[in-house]
């Protein structure tokens, strides 16, 4: 294959500046047999990481500005009835502000990085390199591009499965894509994970953290494709169509 290209910038024209070796090393260092799933689960880990190191300090200053304005609106609401204080702060408002505290900071972080990777064109070799792994499964490739979809919310990754043409491949796609942890549930992980399996700080517990989430979204990865399979085999059987993919 290295011959038939040197041969071919040789004697072919308009190749373009952008036609270059180095791009073709990383296409084989991203979509390689070997190194392409050690690849795409140390590029989430790192992404994960980044999002639980990054996110503590915005939680925290989150945290604390939301408890001194609901000692304040306590106060404002002293002169009413304890009910009313009690339903205003004690329920709508500390429900809210733990809830913004605890989920924004992560996915203001982690959805601007899992868009780098995407404008870097990395996310189509995500989707070339589980093609295969979902016409094992008797699925379709294009199920890779809905199931990331699924990270930032289902709902959008089900609304992104009408891009397959089987209506059985679509139907597995949209059955299977509630595996796939969104940005809500991130947080809420992320959460858990620091509440009854890691507990302490520094570099070592967060890079610890990233690991286990990095587990459960592989697992998440691999149940998709058990559901895949076993709904093609019982309920949804059929041929498995072929996947065009043009890689940027």
């Amino acid at each position: 294959a290295q011959a038939a290209e040197d041969l071919a910038r040789q004697v072919v024209a308009g190749l373009g500046k952008g036609y270059s070796p180095r791009d073709r090393k990383l296409d084989r260092l991203f979509t390689g047999r070997w190194t392409a799933f050690p690849v795409m689960a140390l590029l989430l880990l790192a992404i994960l990481w980044l999002t639980m190191v990054g996110a503590n300090a915005p939680s925290q200053l989150l945290s604390q500005g939301f408890s001194q304005l609901g000692e304040w609106l306590r106060r404002w609401l002293a002169p009413a009835p304890p009910w009313l204080s009690g339903v205003l702060v004690d329920g709508a408002y500390t429900t809210l502000s733990w809830v913004v505290a605890v989920m924004l900071p992560p996915m203001a972080i982690f959805f601007p990085l899992f868009t780098l990777l995407e404008d870097l064109g990395y996310l189509p070799r995500v989707a070339f390199v589980l093609d295969h792994a979902f016409q094992k499964a008797r699925a379709c490739g294009k199920q890779a591009l809905t199931m990331c979809m699924g990270f930032g919310c289902n709902a959008a990754g089900v609304v992104g499965c009408r891009i397959i043409d089987s209506p059985r491949e679509r139907l597995i796609a949209v059955l299977t894509n509630s595996l796939m942890p969104c940005n809500g549930r991130f947080s809420t992980l992320i959460s858990l994970i620091a509440m009854f399996v890691v507990v302490g700080q520094g570099a070592g517990s967060s890079l610890l953290r990233a690991l286990m989430l990095t587990g459960l979204i592989i697992l998440s990865v691999l149940a998709t494709f058990l559901s895949s399979w076993l709904l093609s085999k019982t309920a949804l059987k059929g041929k498995t169509s072929s996947f065009a993919l043009e890689l940027p």
